[in-house]
């Protein structure tokens, strides 16, 4: 009988094909971090119940704290974001913008998109200045470790 081990046994790529599939998955995994966004988005907007998003949202969030945890202990930000205050600043008044927007779309109150998207402000820019934080002390922990020798090993 094949053995698990033997199916999912050592790896049969070089290292350029191993790269482009490094690629592929990343596109792979943003097509879908996308496309749940964009689903749970909609499902707002047409005043969907939460319980018929719970697995979307479920995911969705599984996909991001992984990302986010994985990043933060490697000491990784963005290729392309600078981990900064305007970074925060930024984020957090797309994101109230973005759920003032779908809020006045779900319920047709001003009051309620405002309010939400007031909170989702100060949320995001908490967690944003949280997250870089510990990245800037993770990154330079990780800059300031001792480099691992032969000798050492």
């Amino acid at each position: 009988t094949m053995k698990l081990a033997q199916f999912f046994g050592k790896n049969q790529l070089d290292e350029m094909q191993e790269r482009t599939m490094l690629t592929i998955e990343s596109r792979g995994f943003w097509l879908m971090w996308w496309g749940l966004f964009a689903v749970m988005i909609f499902q707002l907007m047409m005043q969907a119940d939460i319980s018929q998003m719970a697995g979307e949202w479920i995911v969705f969030m599984a996909a991001c704290l992984y990302t986010l945890e994985e990043c933060l202990r490697n000491g990784i930000w963005d290729r392309h974001i600078k981990a900064s205050l305007s970074t925060s600043i930024v984020g957090s008044l797309v994101g109230g913008v973005l759920s003032a927007v779908v809020m006045m779309f779900a319920t047709h109150s001003l009051a309620v998109a405002g309010v939400t998207g007031a909170i989702t402000v100060v949320f995001t820019f908490t967690l944003m200045q949280a997250a870089i934080s510990e990245y800037k002390k993770r990154h330079q922990e990780l800059e300031n470790a001792p480099e691992e020798t032969d000798e050492q090993k």
